[in-house]
């Protein structure tokens, strides 16, 4: 198992993005995710749209995603430009459908219409078996993920790991944090064994609910020996076995 991204998800208007930018020069693999959500922004967690814009011009070139949280996602879902222009500058967008008051609000064949319609990004589905009935209506679009996510931001780990979901590039949310991510990578490996996949964290990066760099920092030490190494050759396939 290899990890394509240490997605580290949270860091709002406390964070200077030049110490994220280091950051990525140490450990490439590293994926910023900003959280936005238009009804908390300036808030912890949900930076500013100032913030955003001014860390996805800096970021060009590195490994980030915008996770599109609650009134977010149903603007994204109705064509909203200004959620279109905040989107433009990440490179992934993950669908929070576990976060909010979104459950009955949409259609999910508008929503697996907007993935169709912007294949500039790979589009991450928040996860679980709730949303089984979704992946039928991707099974034909290649610019998606799958994130196993049962926490949804509460820092509450699973009692165990799924397996990857045939013909998905999946990923893994849920506890993670510097005192458990290597032991819960090991058990990743084991039900994803010959798998590239990456894993996600919010709440275990955070002290007192402030971005803790320093636990960043050494989530990315822990995870770095399982890390794709980008620029070598015949690197592994996306949710497909080596």
């Amino acid at each position: 198992m290899q990890l394509k991204y240490t997605s580290i998800t949270g860091a709002d208007d406390a964070v200077d993005p030049q110490e994220l930018l280091k950051l990525s020069r140490e450990f490439p693999f590293a994926e910023w995710a900003i959280l936005l959500l238009p009804a908390r922004t300036g808030t912890a967690r949900f930076p500013s749209t100032e913030w955003i814009r001014n860390f996805s011009k800096l970021a060009q070139g590195l490994h980030t995603a915008m996770h599109l949280c609650d009134g977010a996602l149903l603007g994204f879902i109705r064509g909203d430009t200004e959620i279109l222009g905040l989107m433009s500058g990440f490179k992934r967008i993950q669908l929070n459908l576990k976060f909010g008051d979104v459950e009955g609000k949409y259609d999910p064949a508008d929503l697996v219409k907007r993935v169709r319609d912007n294949p500039q990004f790979q589009f991450i589905i928040q996860y679980g078996k709730d949303k089984q009935s979704l992946l039928p209506l991707l099974a034909d679009v290649p610019n998606h993920a799958v994130l196993y996510d049962d926490s949804a931001g509460r820092g509450i780990s699973p009692d165990s790991w799924e397996p990857p979901l045939p013909g998905h590039f999946c990923g893994y949310a849920g506890g993670l944090n510097p005192a458990n991510v290597a032991q819960q990578i090991e058990i990743i490996a084991k039900v994803a064994p010959g798998y590239t996949t990456w894993i996600d964290m919010e709440t275990g990066v955070r002290t007192d609910d402030k971005f803790d760099l320093l636990k960043v920092r050494r989530v990315l030490e822990l995870s770095k020996p399982y890390a794709v190494v980008e620029d070598r050759p015949a690197a592994a396939k996306q949710g497909h076995a080596l």
